[in-house]
């Protein structure tokens, strides 16, 4: 665990806010929330723990949607998962075989796994839920199915329409629930195969869930689980007076540990960066009407200098308060990282060096205003983001950056609703990392651009040659064939290439916990959190 020695204005504001968050707890409320708890110790000896883990599921948790999100663990099953590696293992899976097309993906089902219904689960639940999923358009894209069938019990056959190489991402994703009970009370009264049961669920307030004794894999150590939903200073707060077990916070939070509690400091693959606008500004609109382009984050001149200006040590420091690592890549800890595309660390923060590149490329102030200009377009643009941890602070460090140089960015917070009529034309601050090289897709394809989807490639990036080794990857046999063309596409992509982003940092997941619980051995965590995927190995150590 790294810490800094002293604590800036940041680190002192969120001390503070956490202090008064304790004195606060019981006019929040958190007597009823907390009304089920025993003291720390008795939960200890019990075997139960109460987390502060995550936001609630408002929409349910029915998976056909993808709307169960990290809870995905607790009480379903899916049919692969990542290793801590970040590559698969078997879940409700027994092995696969795909056809020499490409086209047809058959999955074998084991035979011991029961929903907590006590029926057991078979490939007809698995086909059932797919099919539901794809054809409620949810949050998980699986338009690439054509169709499914379940031959027998433990045989499950998808056919796509095209060739899908990351398509065993798609099959560890959705957790499967069982055809026969499925309602539309589902999403609030959920049946799944997974560790935990759902025994209650106090909208606003907390989930409790219970052990599944017929659960087939590893039997959880921790027997009742209680998720209350509380903001990030009251759950902080509520762990140091001992009312919480464990609560998710952030490198700043990481100085108000109290006594009797540690800091839980996990990798993450979550990484933050600036998408630049690729296409100059020409009047182009998108699908939806959305103007395209940006006659300043055209230039390759101005993206190179960023990338070359942010000092991104800086900002681990400064901002994530150690808990988080340098990205110049947005891929450093992914498998299919080609490490050529990799920025020299020690060569960034160089404002001196990005002056030169812009100065080369004809941006000079020419009327004495402050701001560089070329060719009667002056540097100014909006950098655009939406709430959540790190996002401003990262963000205004990039508006100093770009004073540096002579660039005017303007910092704008706006919601997710709103950004779309701007998505494509002014830069914006993202979270990424899913541990799934299909993001590369969303990311950099050409065909996306101001597409239907305008969040996928939304700086509306084209290079042809990119897109070749996308397809290439697309359309291999496996995921060792497809790295080879993952790796490739970032010499056009990456920071070394066209750099259409300018990726910041990785952030750590940081949890604050009670002396005694540990979180086992967690693997990197993509963005967003699956802090869950390991909870059979929580546990209290006495």
């Amino acid at each position: 665990m790294k810490r800094n020695k002293g604590m800036n204005w940041r680190m002192q504001a969120a001390a503070v806010a956490c202090a008064l968050a304790v004195s606060g707890l019981a006019a929040l409320g958190t007597d009823r929330v907390f009304a089920r708890s025993q003291g720390r110790e008795e939960r200890i000896e019990a075997g139960e723990l109460v987390a502060a883990i995550g936001e609630e599921p408002q929409s349910g948790f029915d998976p056909s949607t993808g709307s169960h999100g990290s809870l995905t663990r607790l009480f379903f099953s899916t049919l692969f998962r990542r290793n801590k590696e970040l590559g698969w293992e078997n879940d409700l899976a027994t092995g696969y075989e795909v056809s020499e097309d490409k086209l047809t993906w058959t999955v074998k089902i084991r035979e011991d796994a029961y929903f907590t219904d006590g029926s057991r689960v078979t490939a007809g639940d698995v086909v059932f839920t797919y099919l539901m999923a794809r054809d409620a358009g949810g949050e998980i894209d699986l338009t690439m199915i054509e169709s499914a069938e379940a031959p027998d019990d433990t045989t499950a056959v998808f056919h796509l329409k095209r060739a899908y190489s990351p398509f065993m991402e798609r099959l560890s994703y959705l957790g499967i629930i069982p055809e026969a009970s499925y309602s539309e009370q589902f999403r609030d009264h959920p049946t799944g195969s997974g560790p935990y049961r759902l025994v209650q669920w106090d909208k606003g307030q907390q989930i409790i869930a219970e052990a599944n004794e017929d659960y087939y894999g590893e039997a959880p150590s921790i027997r009742r689980l209680t998720l209350v939903f509380l903001d990030m200073d009251t759950a902080c707060a509520a762990v140091n007076n001992g009312d919480v077990d464990v609560a998710q916070i952030n490198g700043l939070l990481a100085q108000a540990a109290g006594p009797g509690t540690h800091v839980e400091n996990i990798d993450s693959i979550e990484c933050y960066g600036v998408a630049f606008p690729m296409q100059p500004a020409e009047g182009k609109l998108a699908e939806d009407g959305a103007p395209i382009g940006n006659a300043v984050t055209c230039d390759e001149a101005v993206r190179r200098a960023f990338n070359m200006a942010v000092d991104r040590q800086k900002m681990v420091d400064g901002i994530l308060n150690g808990y988080g690592t340098v990205s110049t890549t947005g891929l450093e800890k992914m498998p299919w990282l080609n490490e050529d595309t990799v920025l020299d660390v020690p060569q960034t923060g160089d404002v001196e060096g990005a002056k030169a590149i812009l100065q080369e490329a004809g941006w000079t102030d020419s009327n004495g205003d402050g701001t560089i200009d070329r060719d009667g377009v002056e540097g100014t643009f909006r950098l655009l983001y939406t709430d959540g941890v790190y996002r401003q602070e990262l963000g205004l460090e990039f508006v100093n950056v770009g004073r540096q140089l002579g660039l005017d960015v303007q910092l704008e917070k706006v919601t997710w609703d709103t950004i779309l009529p701007d998505i494509h034309q002014e830069a914006v601050l993202y979270g990424f990392g899913s541990g799934d090289p299909s993001e590369l897709f969303s990311l950099y394809y050409g065909p996306n651009a101001g597409g239907v989807v305008p969040w996928d490639n939304g700086g509306c990036y084209v290079n042809e040659n990119c897109d070749a080794q996308i397809d290439a990857a697309l359309e291999s046999t496996d995921e060792e064939e497809a790295l080879t063309h993952w790796k490739a596409m970032q010499e056009y992509s990456g920071p070394t290439g066209d750099a259409p982003y300018c990726w910041l940092v990785n952030a750590n997941h940081v949890y604050l916990a009670a002396d005694g619980f540990s979180f086992g051995d967690p693997a990197v965590q993509p963005h967003g959190g699956r802090i869950f995927d390991n909870i059979t190995e929580w546990k209290w150590e006495k």
